[in-house]
């Protein structure tokens, strides 16, 4: 998952990826955050993304409104037509990665180097 340890390699994303390859992967690695074939309500899909995007961005660098917009633009998520109800449609590509731990991966890297080049 080497375009996700670019992303991070400076810690917390502090915005949305301008790359369109990063907001791809961004964006599925997000869809996969919902089951297949079951429907979530807004405050549902609201609560999950949150959870997700605070575990590897900065406060205020992604919010899960535009992240929810993203996924509905992309038709990654589906949205009925009273937009009271989601679905994850079925992503072309799945994607296993868990951002939170490349973040403590390239933190860990980190630490180790430093203590390699201390006095």
């Amino acid at each position: 998952m080497n375009t996700l340890k670019r992303l991070l390699a400076n810690g917390p994303l502090t915005g949305y990826p301008t790359r369109r390859a990063d907001q791809n992967l961004l964006l599925r690695l997000a869809a996969g955050r919902f089951a297949a074939r079951r429907s979530y309500t807004e405050a549902e899909v609201n609560e999950i993304l949150r959870g997700w995007l605070a575990t590897f961005c900065a406060p205020y660098g992604i919010d899960h409104v535009s992240m929810r917009r993203y996924l509905v633009d992309a038709r990654l998520l589906a949205r009925d037509t009273a937009g009271s109800t989601y679905r994850r449609a079925a992503p072309a590509q799945e994607v296993d990665a868990d951002p939170a731990q490349v973040l403590a991966e390239i933190r860990r890297e980190r630490a180790a180097r430093k203590r390699q080049h201390a006095p």
